[in-house]
């Protein structure tokens, strides 16, 4: 018997350094596939073959700035203190713009430090379905289930 937990993540908090702290999340497979949707056009061309009537197929178009901007948005959640300026006068709302100017600057390091957490979420989320996997698939007379 195959049992399935369906769960949408919340989101983890992880303190920036120097100030500030990240909620992050793993992107799902909807969030996938609804991004691949949004940034995706389908286009008609005309194929033809010597000895057959022409017909007309779809060839995918990617757009993937709008891909990388969706996918941001989707896993940094929000942020909390982070500013413009040194004096802490201006905060950086969390906004879908906002989120890809941070991932896009020239330094990577708030670039690096996303990618590193969302892998170490992604590993910590396989490595408690394998846990779970394992223990569903035995059971408590060591028999398989």
């Amino acid at each position: 018997m195959a049992v399935f937990k369906i769960e949408k993540s919340e989101g983890v908090w992880f303190d920036y350094p120097g100030g500030g702290r990240v909620k992050l999340r793993v992107p799902t497979t909807e969030d996938f596939f609804r991004i691949h949707k949004e940034s995706v056009e389908n286009r008609p061309y005309l194929h033809e073959e010597e000895g057959k009537p022409p017909r007309v197929l779809n060839y995918e178009v990617p757009d993937n700035d709008k891909a990388a901007r969706l996918t941001n948005d989707c896993t940094i959640m929000e942020w909390e203190n982070f500013f413009f300026d040194e004096e802490k006068k201006k905060p950086i709302p969390c906004t879908p713009e906002n989120k890809t100017a941070l991932m896009r600057m020239t330094d990577p390091s708030f670039r690096d430090f996303v990618n590193d957490k969302v892998k170490a979420l992604d590993e910590a989320q396989q490595a408690k379905v394998e846990a779970e996997t394992k223990n569903l698939s035995t059971s408590p007379s060591g028999d398989p289930a």
